[in-house]
């Protein structure tokens, strides 16, 4: 057998392309960086497809496809994602191209909650594409998971993590919210089985715990599975998540695709709620209960350095930006201090004054790079350059100033060394 799955490098993608795998089934991942999913699982094989693009959809050989998992998704639109193109006519299109190549059974990892009148255009965008195969001729199963828990560290997993890390007190918006979790583990193995087993027929199930649980209640269950004492939580009005959401959004814009967008804020103030019944008629057991969830997890030290690292990697980007910029700024206003400096030592006017602008010009670029992700790796190389050639430059021209009590060739040696440990830190995705 044969399976396409689509956003097979994604966090519920490559949970779906290892649980077929490991039942000896031949996988195709499919995704707009296919290089991506062939560091992540080599086993299966990788093909290019943007559901954005018809021509994509067209190229995208199905001869030998038995059956597709739908498992691609996007939070919100910006930063190249479009949910109506990811989440309903990329489908739509796809569907049609199934049909008419005769492909055995879709499988839709749509989400709970997914309806036409839903609060959010990620859940709208869902129960269009829900439709869609609906209305189709494939024999299909669309699953609908909650709020998804695993291993890796992503999405709400990261959020829950992170959460947990704050010391002492943690504030937490929509703390009564009802929350409906799953296993990242039982979605996987789910949507396996059923892509395997056309024999179901029609299927559409939510795929949650037994019982939901308190937003609050589910963040101090994260404390203790990670091995922290429980934090006093700090329940704050709901009106501050939208703010959050846009401090989110801003970063997505930026390229960084926090979890903590508009979108999530929005879903999170209704709660993530589904129906375990439909799921439990069917199979005749349920998902077990949320503990046996988040008992799941791993708690260990790698976990716990995530969970810090959520809050470390972005301080440590503002910090060097906010330096950056501001050195750069203050040289471009202060020129007159700076550049008898340079004359004493020598230089001409011209070239003192090409130095002083240059350079203030280059260290608010690396500044404004260091917040773009496309070009963060480049700032912070960048940052290590200019330092060493900056106090190699001073070394030569004006090495007193290595004596200076103010210390303007000492103070920069620190933001360096950040650079590099930004560096190191920078996450590949």
């Amino acid at each position: 057998m044969r399976v396409l799955v689509l956003g097979g490098y994604g966090l519920i993608g490559l949970a779906i392309v290892r649980a077929l795998l490991e039942r000896s089934v031949e996988v195709v991942g499919a995704g707009r960086r296919p290089e991506l999913g062939e560091t992540s699982e080599p086993r299966a094989d990788w093909v290019r497809l943007d559901l954005a693009s018809p021509a994509s959809i067209a190229a995208l050989d199905l001869s030998t496809v038995d059956a597709v998992i739908n498992a691609a998704g996007a939070l919100q639109d910006g930063a190249g994602d479009s949910l109506d193109a990811v989440h309903h006519t990329g489908i739509a299109t796809l569907i049609a191209r199934c049909e008419a190549e005769g492909v055995e059974r879709f499988v839709q990892i749509s989400a709970a909650g997914a309806a036409t009148d839903a609060s959010t255009p990620f859940l709208r965008t869902k129960a269009a594409g829900d439709s869609a195969l609906r209305a189709s001729g494939l024999s299909w199963v669309i699953l609908k998971p909650g709020l998804v828990l695993g291993r890796e560290s992503y999405g709400g997993t990261t959020l829950l993590r992170a959460l947990a890390a704050l010391p002492l007190v943690q504030p937490i918006t929509f703390a009564d919210s009802t929350v409906d979790i799953v296993a990242l583990d039982d979605v996987a193995t789910q949507a396996a089985h059923f892509a395997m087993n056309a024999s179901t027929g029609e299927v559409e199930v939510d795929l949650v715990a037994d019982t939901p649980i308190r937003f609050d209640a589910l963040v101090t269950a994260m404390q203790a599975r990670l091995g922290w004492g429980t934090a006093r939580l700090l329940p704050l009005p709901g009106f501050m998540a939208r703010g959050v959401g846009l401090v989110g959004d801003a970063a997505a814009a930026l390229g960084w695709k926090s979890p903590l967008r508009s979108t999530a804020m929005r879903v999170m103030s209704g709660g993530v709620t589904g129906d375990p019944q439909p799921f439990r008629a069917l199979t005749g057991s349920g998902l077990g209960p949320p503990q046996s969830v988040i008992d799941r997890l791993d708690g260990g030290a790698r976990d716990r350095a995530y969970a810090v690292l959520f809050w470390v990697r972005p301080a440590l980007l503002i910090t060097l930006a906010a330096f950056w910029i501001t050195t750069g700024i203050i040289a471009l206003n202060t020129q007159d201090a700076a550049l008898p400096v340079l004359t004493s030592a020598g230089l001409s006017a011209a070239i003192a004054s090409v130095i002083v602008v240059g350079g203030s010009v280059v260290d608010i670029l690396l500044g404004v790079g260091a917040l773009v992700r496309r070009t963060t790796a480049l700032a912070l190389w960048g940052m290590i350059m200019v330092t060493a050639g900056y106090l190699l430059g001073a070394s030569l021209v004006t090495p007193e100033l290595w004596l200076d009590p103010l210390g303007p060739l000492v103070k920069p040696i620190p933001a360096a060394v950040m650079a590099a440990i930004a560096l190191a830190l920078r996450e590949p995705r």
